[in-house]
């Protein structure tokens, strides 16, 4: 049953939509020819792959192994595909790569822009995920590499570069305090700030950091979303504790300016660039230029 055959289409389908008809519905095909498929798969094989529930397919365990696996299977044999291409000279493939929401937009599209200048058949398909969901991507194989807050090495996952960045205050040019080298946490009581929420990364370090010097903030704002606090800094409601990473378009424009805080109870934050364990030509070519990128951050 290669990675590419019929019967791998109908059981991904499947396991997708969670039905045989939403199945069929995505493959333009007719639901009984996608039953048949995973009747004669569970008659061949033994074991049953679906529960069959009244309003759906569910995978049994045996259904969730093949499932993992077929994925699995599929990305490798796009990275052998992606990696004849290249040694044939043809320059193309896919790169999927996974990235948080505060780095999706500052962090890529600029080294995409210029990386399809020379390279223009190669597709990108960018995943914007939550908290974890980096890594979960990159380990099953459904992405090339990840930036990600959270970094851990896997056999099947390896950490390919790491910048550590500072948290500080993020605020317009023009502001009083632009000029500061560096501030401390506790001036920042009697300044109006808008804070990340507090599932964030960087949130639950300055709380921390908060809790160790018994320090108080009442912020003006909070939010989940860095485009949004963002354009609150924009606006003049408040300054933001972020790192350069969640502010890189604005920093290099020279819209905004970076302080970073000078507490020794602040602990820093990786970003780390995470990849499979076999990445295809197109992607260790991508994955050179996010690593420089990474290293102008600081």
């Amino acid at each position: 049953m290669p990675v590419f055959s019929r019967f791998s289409k109908y059981v991904l389908a499947v396991a997708q939509t969670g039905s045989i008809r939403s199945a069929a519905e995505y493959l333009n095909i007719a639901p009984s020819a996608v039953d048949r498929q995973i009747i004669n798969a569970e008659q061949e094989l033994g074991v049953r792959l679906f529960e069959r529930l009244p309003h759906g397919m569910r995978p049994t365990s045996a259904g969730e192994h093949l499932v993992y696996n077929l994925r699995r299977w599929s990305r490798e044999f796009e990275s052998v595909q992606s990696q004849i291409e290249g040694l044939q000279g043809l320059q193309g493939g896919r790169i999927t790569v996974a990235v948080g929401e505060a780095l999706a937009a500052d962090l890529l599209v600029e080294v995409i822009d210029a990386f399809h200048e020379e390279y223009p058949r190669i597709v990108f398909d960018i995943r914007v995920v939550g908290v974890g969901g980096v890594r979960e991507m990159v380990l099953s194989g459904n992405a090339d590499m990840g930036i990600t807050f959270m970094p851990t090495g896997y056999r099947v996952i390896r950490i390919e570069h790491s910048v550590t960045l500072v948290p500080g205050l993020v605020m317009p040019a023009d502001h009083e305090l632009a000029r500061r080298k560096s501030i401390h946490l506790r001036e920042c009581t009697q300044l109006p700030i808008v804070l990340p929420d507090e599932a964030m990364q960087i949130r639950q370090n300055i709380e921390y950091a908060l809790q160790k010097q018994d320090i108080t903030l009442n912020p003006v704002a909070t939010a989940n979303n860095f485009s949004v606090i963002r354009a609150l800094v924009k606006r003049g409601i408040g300054l933001a504790i972020l790192t350069q990473a969640e502010a890189q378009m604005e920093l290099r424009s020279g819209e905004f300016v970076f302080v970073p805080f000078a507490d020794k109870t602040l602990e820093p934050t990786l970003l780390s660039l995470v990849t499979s364990s076999h990445p295809s030509v197109t992607a260790s070519r991508f994955t050179e230029r996010l690593v420089a990128m990474m290293n102008d951050m600081v």
